[in-house]
């Protein structure tokens, strides 16, 4: 780090004192005597040590980075005290605490007037980053309507088809519209020669600009055709499809196609073809098989008929404003789960895990571990792909809030001296009754049966990794795995205690103590918060939460926030 800054430092030295001479060779006053007629040249050393720190936190202490702190205005007492905290190890910081690390009291002291000192005005949450990602969508739009003219003649000029056969692209979002034209460039998809025409006048960056064209078109109903009738729409296999394809057809999954308004016939044609197995999508081709034409014909009918509406804001809004509401959110996100794991989460697919009864920690933790890759499974891994850690924690509390539908008493096995001898390995970690008293662990009362033996075959086999899990399995032939996975589904599962989030403005109260009133007026030792960078607010919140920065005061103030609570009262003060 000294080696990084030397170069910068010693230009800095050499331009001021060079300036300093020139100017006393010019006034024919020899150099270091006082004169009333030149500007204030500042002090090498205390320009030098400002000159560390402008790289990253900008000139006028306002830098451009997302996660490096606004620090002009700061309270100079807080300013030294943070720079103390990066050199004695509270705060980790590689970057910081190398450059703090040979500074002298003094040097910190001059370090941290300098910067309490400037009146910059932070700037607002719109910074120079947003505004070129913005300006590059809309280039990004303009030019894929350019390269949409070869496609109107069949998918429409704002990609609603008003013909037969030919889907709509108005719509698609561009996590599915760029894999699925690349599928027809490539010849992995078949059924429409024509596509094989682009296949070599389109770049990647066109296919990225076409795709971003039609994901801002509104979605139309297209024309059902002269031989299809709406009266024929049926809604018996929706249920199939509702739990991918979002409520009425309308996804809120990046990845998965909205099919609401979308042309009849090219469902009708794309099902026949998941059914007949000549398009490969495991999960349709599943889903599709043994189904008639019939069934098929008005399917496809009772979607084409429905409304089209825009893709969902993940996060819930109201009044043109974003809504502290977790379980709201959580629920919208559950939608595209709901089809394999049933109604709110209680599976009743032989094989597929109900998520009722589970605890938020081991939810997140399994659900991160799918979308990580640490756990294989095809369908989980593209439908987690998506999800942030803060929609993670807003599912988990969703399902977690659950009510368990149990099996009714007189469904359930009696229990047996065998049966419990065999659960008694387990109890130590799941619980006496199958309902785990740890939140990393997950219950096991009424689980599917089937689940659990899959999974302890998983972990037998080394396709899921667990040290302690792989030696109490060890053991089990099939026969036990089997017994041990139907006395744990009999017995009744009961709903975990949840995480209550509360509001960022409630999370503001206790924070104001402090920081002032909205974090704009705090204690001198405290730093002003108010139009603070959320990223920057984000990562220090994380940081004293996970120990990374050493203060027992902020510590037992965010030990028990979520990250979503974190990343709501960081928006909070940002805005202030």
């Amino acid at each position: 780090m000294s080696r990084m800054l030397s170069a910068p430092i010693l230009l800095l030295s050499s331009a001021v004192l060079l300036v300093t001479s020139l100017t006393a060779c010019d006034s024919g006053t020899p150099p270091g005597t006082p004169t009333n007629n030149l500007p204030t040249i500042p002090i090498p050393h205390k320009t030098t040590l400002v000159a560390s720190c402008n790289s990253c936190h900008g000139i006028d202490g306002v830098g451009n980075k997302p996660d490096v702190p606004f620090i002009a205005g700061q309270h100079a007492s807080y300013l030294e005290t943070a720079m103390r905290a990066y050199l004695i190890g509270d705060r980790q910081h590689k970057i910081m605490r190398a450059a703090v690390f040979d500074l002298e009291v003094s040097e910190r002291q001059q370090l941290a007037e300098h910067f309490a000192q400037l009146n910059t005005a932070w700037r607002s949450q719109t910074n120079r980053p947003l505004r070129i990602s913005r300006a590059n969508k809309i280039r990004d739009i303009r030019a894929g309507q350019a390269l949409s003219r070869p496609c109107a003649g069949c998918h429409g000029e704002d990609g609603n088809s008003r013909k037969e056969g030919v889907p709509s692209l108005a719509g698609l979002q561009a996590e599915y519209f760029i894999p699925a034209l690349e599928s027809y460039l490539q010849g992995k998809r078949r059924g429409a020669a024509i596509m094989k025409n682009f296949k070599l006048s389109l770049s990647q960056r066109d296919i990225k600009q076409l795709a971003a064209f039609f994901a801002v078109q509104k979605r139309q109903r297209s024309p059902l055709g002269n031989h299809l009738k709406a009266s024929d729409a049926s809604d018996a296999l929706a249920r199939r499809c509702l739990g991918c394809h979002g409520h009425d057809g309308n996804s809120t999954h990046p990845a998965i196609p909205g099919l609401a308004g979308q042309n009849a016939t090219y469902l009708i044609t794309a099902m026949q073809r998941y059914r007949d197995k000549k398009r490969q999508n495991k999960m349709m081709v599943d889903v599709a098989q043994g189904l008639s034409d019939e069934a098929i014909r008005r399917n496809a009918i009772y979607f084409a008929t429905r409304a089209p509406i825009a893709p969902a804001n993940r996060n819930t809004v109201q009044d043109g404003t974003i809504k502290f509401s977790p379980m709201a959110d959580g629920k919208q996100l559950a939608a595209s789960c709901n089809g394999c794991h049933g109604d709110n989460g209680n599976s009743t697919t032989p094989g597929i895990p109900r998520l009722t009864g589970l605890s938020e920690d081991y939810l997140q933790i399994a659900i991160a571990h799918y979308r990580d890759n640490k756990r294989q499974h095809a369908v989980m891994q593209l439908l987690t792909r998506y999800l942030s850690n803060t929609d993670i924690e807003k599912l988990a509390l969703y399902y977690a809030s659950q009510t368990p539908a149990n099996l009714t008493p007189d469904t359930r096995a009696e229990k047996t001296d065998s049966d419990i001898d065999l659960a008694s390995t387990c109890a130590g970690c799941h619980g006496k009754d199958g309902n785990s008293q740890k939140g990393d662990t997950p219950s096991l009362a009424g689980q599917d049966a089937d689940y659990i033996v899959a999974a302890l075959h998983a972990y037998k086999n080394d396709m899921r990794q667990h040290d302690d899990m792989k030696n109490a399995v060890l053991a089990l032939d099939k026969k036990a795995m089997r017994k041990l996975a139907d006395y744990y589904s009999r017995l009744p599962a009961q709903k975990p205690t949840v995480h209550v989030m509360e509001s960022p403005e409630i999370l503001a109260q206790k924070c104001d103590r402090c920081h002032g009133k909205d974090g704009g007026k705090p204690d001198a030792d405290k730093p002003r918060i108010a139009g603070q960078r959320q990223a920057y607010l984000v990562k220090a919140l994380l940081a004293y939460r996970n120990k990374k920065r050493q203060n027992s005061m902020m510590y037992n103030m965010v030990a028990e926030l979520s990250r979503v609570e974190i990343e709501a009262i960081a928006t909070y003060y940002a805005g202030q």
